[in-house]
């Protein structure tokens, strides 16, 4: 028997889309319902959408971005007269980045965008980043030194951007246009050649200032209504602990980085819903890690408190437990819920024996830590700016003043003559003080989360 032969498979024809097909007259109807942005995205479909939508000179592509741009930027105003609307509003949509490289492009669906990287320059009618800029153009500077021109009458009507003490630029292929148009003009023609350009010039100059003034930024009415909307719906969502006031909770929420770093931020402007919702997470997330954060001080100070109060009947300030505690594993990560340690009573009965061990564990190694009861402990800890310092002569006095290690030295010099300040003998390091200042160090959050008592 012989082998069967597969019967080639024919491969069925493409099929167009039957919308590149359809008349201009619907075309114009359908864009109605597209957004700006997706009207840039259909130029790139084919030739015939790309006309429609980039026809300079026409009525419908006209009707095309002016009802894409009342329906959905209501707060841009129509374009000044000298400038097209598909262009003004091509210019004005800076989340598509530059549009030469594409830096700066924002995905709708990505990550929240930073400060934009590409500026709108009006004068030259584009919208690009500082590096294609110096790429396409070129300074009144340059072009004397490069003999770019073979008349500077030829600029009379180039647009440039002029800043105070700096040559003037110029976009490049302008000059380069221009260059050639002059070479062409007969000497005869030349001063009504320049009439003309300068007179040009100013028109083209008036146009762009007016693209800048009437270029809204983002409403601040409704990015202000936004972050609220987003503040007010997290107060709801998030735990509220020590029976917190809503405004407390949502003063709380507005101290979350992220939120500082955008509610004075003209990034906000390129936000999608995605955008705002991911930011609402964010938010959400870095509450909730500030929560745990106060949480875990709030544990610790406890803890210190309990072995403070066992000072000096049960420990003394030479024993371990005292000088490691802030080293232990068992304070750094306490064993224990702070949510959830109403009427327990295992803080004193199991973790400060627990501790009394691990702090013994650390003292017995030849590499430690300095304690926390001594200068160079609390240095380490980076208080030497707090005011947790004695001097031990004066305490001998009851002259119990704190001071800083700084002010604490000066004090020693100066009331006490000592030319050589030896920290163990001449200096006190003020236990409770210590631990106030290490385990609150961040007040601010701690308080505002737990209101801790002063003892």
């Amino acid at each position: 028997m012989g082998k069967a032969v597969d019967k080639p498979t024919s491969t069925p024809p493409k099929r167009r889309c039957i919308f590149i097909n359809v008349p201009c007259e619907v075309f114009i109807d359908i864009c109605k319902f597209v957004p700006p942005i997706d009207l840039v995205t259909l130029t790139f479909v084919c030739k015939k959408f790309r006309w429609w939508l980039l026809a300079p000179s026409n009525f419908g592509t006209e009707r095309i971005w002016s009802a894409s741009r009342i329906a959905f930027i209501p707060s841009l105003k129509a374009p000044p007269h000298g400038i097209s609307e598909q262009c003004y509003i091509f210019l004005y949509l800076i989340e598509l980045g530059c549009q030469f490289c594409g830096a700066g492009k924002i995905e709708p669906r990505g990550k929240l965008p930073t400060e934009a990287p590409v500026k709108i320059y009006w004068i030259f009618k584009v919208r690009c980043c500082k590096r294609c800029l110096i790429e396409r153009s070129i300074t009144s500077t340059q072009i004397k030194k490069e003999k770019t021109i073979h008349d500077d009458s030829c600029l009379a009507g180039v647009p440039f951007i002029e800043q105070a003490n700096r040559p003037r630029v110029y976009w490049k292929s302008v000059v380069e246009a221009a260059d050639r148009e002059f070479a062409n003009v007969k000497e005869e023609e030349v001063f009504n050649w320049i009439a003309k350009k300068k007179t040009e010039l100013e028109h083209h100059i008036k146009v762009a200032k007016l693209c800048e003034i009437e270029l809204p930024e983002h409403p601040n009415w409704n990015k202000k209504a936004k972050l609220k909307s987003v503040i007010c719906q997290l107060s709801s969502m998030v735990p509220n602990d020590a029976g917190r006031s809503d405004q407390q909770v949502e003063v709380e929420l507005r101290r979350c980085p992220t939120f500082k770093k955008y509610v004075n931020s003209t990034a906000t402007r390129l936000f999608t819903e995605h955008h705002w919702d991911n930011f609402r997470d964010i938010i959400f997330n870095e509450y909730n890690d500030k929560r745990n954060y106060a949480a875990l001080r709030a544990q610790q100070y406890s803890i210190f408190l309990k072995v403070f109060s066992l000072i000096p009947i049960n420990y003394t300030t030479s024993d371990p437990l005292v000088q490691y505690l802030f080293y232990c594993p068992s304070f750094r990560k306490p064993p224990f819920n702070y949510w959830n340690q109403s009427g327990d009573t295992s803080l004193e009965t199991k973790l400060i024996p627990r501790l009394a061990l691990e702090a013994e564990n650390i003292a017995s190694k030849p590499k430690r830590q300095p304690p926390i009861t001594s200068v160079p402990g609390v240095q380490k800890l980076g208080l030497s700016s707090r005011r947790i310092f004695k001097c031990k002569l004066c305490a001998e006095a009851n002259w119990n003043v704190l001071l800083n290690y700084k002010e604490v030295c000066n004090h020693l010099t100066t009331k006490h003559g000592v030319q050589k300040i030896i920290d163990k003998s001449m200096i006190i390091v003020d236990y409770l003080e210590t631990g106030k200042n290490h385990l609150k160090r961040n007040s601010h959050l701690i308080c505002f989360f737990f209101p801790l008592n002063e003892r």
